[in-house]
C-alpha cells in the first residue's frame, strides 16, 4: 500500500480512550465522554471498530495495560488504525512515543485518526508531524510537571504540604488553588492528640488503640465527594502515628520543613521520635493473657527488650510447690487442686534479656518485687514532701503563672503600639514617594531598614504550658508509693507513663531514669540535701530561740517553709543555674521551665 491508494475507512480500528487523575488532564474530557464521541464518529464515517479500550492511566510512563493491550491487537494484525480524542492521549513519554513510530514506520500501524483535522498516516512527513506532536506532548507535560513542583514547593516554604489534609486538619477550600492553607478540624484533632498521647504511655498497642478509636471516640474520615465519613481502618492508626505533621513538620522532595506557625503541634518532636520507636520494636513479645507492670519500661544495659515471665503455682498441703497451669492434681501425692484444704496460690513475674536468652547466652532476670523495691525507695527519697511544701509551692507556682499572664499582657500591648508606629512610619514613607519628595531607590532602602527595626513585631513568643507541667509534677509526688504498692495495673502503669519512667538492668542493678523534669527535680533535692541535711521531708527543726522545754509545745516548720522569705527576694535570674539552691520552687519552676522550653 503506498500513499496514492490509501483509504482510511477500509482500516480496522481501535477505539482508544483515556484519562488521567494527574494535574495535565484537569481540562481533558471524561472517559465516557470521549467513549460517547469516538463511537459517533466511527458510525458516521462507517468506520470498522475491531476494539474499544478505555483506561485511566497517566501517560507520563511506561507501563499502561490498556496501551499494552493496543498494542498487542496490532502486533497481531488484527488492527492497523488508531481512533483517538487527540494524539497526546497515546503517549505522552519517550518510549511508548517511539513504540507507536516504530510500528508506523514498519507499516503495522497505518493511520492515527482524530475527529478533528489532525490526522496522521505512516507516511514520511505524517510519521514526523506525528512525532512531533509527542514531542510537543512530552514538553508541555514536563513543563507542568515542574510548574507543579515549584508551586508544591512554595507551599511547603510556606508551612502547608500538597495534597490533602492530614487527619485533625482541612484543606482551606476559601483561597485561591495554589495558596490553600490548612484549618483546624475541631471535630478529629483533639482525638487524634488524644490517641497520640495514650500510645505514648506504652500501654497501648496500634490494634487496642483502633478499637478505642472507633468504639469510643467514634473517629471517622473526613467526608468527600466519593469517599470518606467512614470509622477510620486500623492501617490509618498507624498513619497517624508515624505521620510527623503533628509534631510540627513534614518532609517534602527529602527535605524538612516546618509546619504553619499557625497550626497547632500535638505532640514534641522527641515524642514523634519516641513513637517511631515503640513502633519498631518488632522484637517484642505478643501480648499474654496476664499482665506484666513493668512491661514496656525496663530494658537491658545493651537497650535489648526485656520480657515478662509470669509464673503461676499452688504449694501443696504436702508442701509441695507446683505450677498449677494446665494441672488438676498435685504431682507429688496425687491429690485434685480443688480437694486441697489450705492450698497457697502464687503467683510472680520475673524480667528476662529475651534476645539474649532467644541466643543462649547467660542472663540474670529481676523479679517484679525487686522492681517495686527499688522504685518505692527511690520515690521515699527523691519525690515524697510534706503537704505543707507542696500547697506552699503550689501558691508560688500560682504567683508566677499570674506575673507572667501579666507580663504577657504588657508585651501583647507594647507590640500592638509598635504596630500602630511601624503603620504610621510606612504611610509617610509611602507619602513621601508620592509627593516625589524621595526617588524609589532611597524608597526601596528606607522601606528595608524600617521592615528591620520593627520585625519583631511579626514574631509570636511561642507557647509552653509549663505551668499545667509544673502542677503535674507537685500533684504526681503524693501518692505515688501507694498507687505502685496497691493500685491497679492501668494506674500503675499510668504513673510510670508520667514519671516519663525508663528502667535498666544490667545482670546487677536497676537504674531509674525519667523524664527531664523529674530528673531535674530528683538532681536538686539531692544537692539541697547536701548543703541542709535537714530538708524535707522527713527532718525538720524547731523554731530558733525556743527552749527546749517550750519548744515541745511550739508548731515545728520546715527548713523549706523557714527559708520562705530567701526565696521571695532572690535574684531569679542569677541563680536559674544553681541547683544547690535551697528550694523546691526554684527546682518545680526555673530549672523544670528551662528545660520544656
Amino acid at each position: 500500500m503506498d500513499k496514492n491508494n490509501f483509504d482510511a475507512e477500509k482500516l480496522n480500528y481501535i477505539i482508544y480512550c483515556r484519562k488521567s487523575s494527574d494535574t495535565e488532564d484537569k481540562q481533558v474530557q471524561s472517559l465516557e465522554t470521549q467513549h460517547r464521541e469516538l463511537t459517533d464518529y466511527a458510525l458516521r464515517n462507517n468506520l470498522n471498530v475491531v476494539k474499544i479500550i478505555q483506561e485511566s492511566k497517566s501517560a507520563f510512563t511506561v507501563g499502561r495495560q490498556g496501551f499494552e493491550e493496543m498494542l498487542k491487537l496490532i502486533k497481531s494484525k488484527k488492527a492497523n488504525a488508531i481512533l483517538v480524542v487527540r494524539a497526546n492521549r497515546i503517549s505522552r513519554n519517550v518510549m511508548d512515543s517511539a513504540y507507536i513510530i516504530s510500528l508506523m514506520d514498519e507499516k503495522m500501524l497505518m493511520y492515527v485518526r482524530t475527529p478533528s483535522s489532525s490526522c496522521y498516516t505512516c507516511f514520511g512527513n505524517d510519521r514526523f508531524m506525528l512525532g512531533l506532536e509527542f514531542i510537543i506532548s512530552k514538553k508541555d507535560s514536563d513543563d507542568k510537571g515542574e510548574a507543579v513542583k515549584e508551586g508544591q514547593k512554595t507551599k511547603a516554604l510556606k508551612g502547608t504540604p500538597h495534597g490533602l489534609a492530614s487527619l485533625g486538619f482541612l484543606n482551606d477550600r476559601s483561597e485561591e488553588k495554589g495558596n490553600r492553607k490548612w484549618l483546624v478540624d475541631p471535630e478529629r484533632l483533639w482525638k487524634i492528640e488524644k490517641l497520640l498521647k495514650m500510645f505514648l504511655t506504652g500501654t497501648y498497642s496500634a490494634g487496642k488503640l483502633h478499637r478505642y478509636a472507633i468504639n469510643e471516640l467514634k473517629l471517622t474520615t473526613v467526608s468527600r465527594k466519593r469517599s470518606g465519613g467512614a470509622l477510620i481502618v486500623s492501617s490509618r492508626i498507624y498513619e497517624i502515628l508515624k505521620d510527623p505533621i503533628y509534631a510540627g513538620f513534614f518532609v517534602y522532595g527529602e527535605k524538612r520543613y516546618e509546619l504553619d506557625k499557625n497550626l497547632p503541634r500535638l505532640i514534641t518532636e522527641s515524642e514523634h521520635n519516641k513513637i517511631k520507636q515503640l513502633l519498631s520494636r518488632n522484637n517484642i513479645p505478643k501480648s499474654q493473657h496476664h499482665e506484666a507492670t513493668y512491661s514496656g519500661f525496663i530494658q537491658s544495659a545493651e537497650g535489648n527488650f526485656m520480657g515478662p515471665d509470669t509464673k503461676f503455682q499452688v504449694i501443696c498441703d504436702c508442701k509441695k510447690k507446683f505450677a498449677y497451669r494446665n494441672k488438676n492434681h498435685c504431682p507429688q501425692c496425687g491429690i485434685n487442686i480443688d480437694q486441697m484444704e489450705s492450698p497457697k496460690y502464687l503467683d510472680y513475674t520475673h524480667y528476662y534479656n529475651v534476645k539474649r536468652k532467644k541466643a543462649s547466652l547467660p542472663y540474670k532476670s529481676i523479679s517484679e518485687k525487686d522492681i517495686l523495691k527499688e522504685m518505692v525507695e527511690y520515690i521515699d527519697q527523691n519525690l515524697q514532701f510534706s503537704n505543707d511544701l507542696l500547697e506552699w509551692s503550689k501558691k508560688n507556682i500560682h504567683e508566677m503563672k499570674d506575673k507572667e499572664v501579666s507580663e504577657k499582657v504588657l508585651i501583647s500591648k507594647d507590640r500592638e503600639n509598635r504596630k500602630e508606629e511601624y503603620e504610621l512610619k510606612k504611610s509617610k514613607l509611602r507619602g513621601l514617594l508620592r509627593d516625589d519628595k524621595i526617588i524609589e531607590d532611597d524608597y526601596k532602602i528606607d522601606l528595608a531598614l524600617l521592615n528591620k527595626e520593627y520585625a519583631d513585631i511579626n514574631i509570636d513568643a511561642q507557647s509552653v504550658d509549663w505551668y499545667q507541667e509544673m502542677m503535674d509534677i507537685t500533684d504526681l509526688t503524693q501518692g505515688v508509693i501507694e498507687v505502685l504498692q496497691n493500685g491497679s495495673f492501668q494506674a500503675k502503669r499510668d504513673i510510670l507513663s508520667k514519671l516519663g519512667s525508663n528502667l535498666v538492668w544490667n545482670d546487677e542493678k536497676l537504674s531509674i531514669y525519667n523524664r527531664k523534669s523529674i530528673e531535674v527535680l530528683v538532681k536538686g533535692i539531692k544537692g539541697i540535701k547536701s548543703e541542709f541535711p535537714k530538708f524535707e521531708p522527713k527532718l525538720s527543726f524547731a523554731e530558733q530561740g525556743l527552749n527546749e522545754k517550750t519548744s515541745e509545745f511550739s508548731p515545728v516548720f520546715s527548713t523549706m517553709l523557714h527559708l520562705v522569705d530567701k526565696f521571695r527576694t532572690a535574684n531569679w535570674t542569677g541563680i536559674k543555674s544553681d541547683l544547690q539552691f535551697s528550694g523546691v520552687l526554684e527546682l518545680l519552676t526555673s530549672e523544670s521551665i528551662d528545660c520544656l522550653l
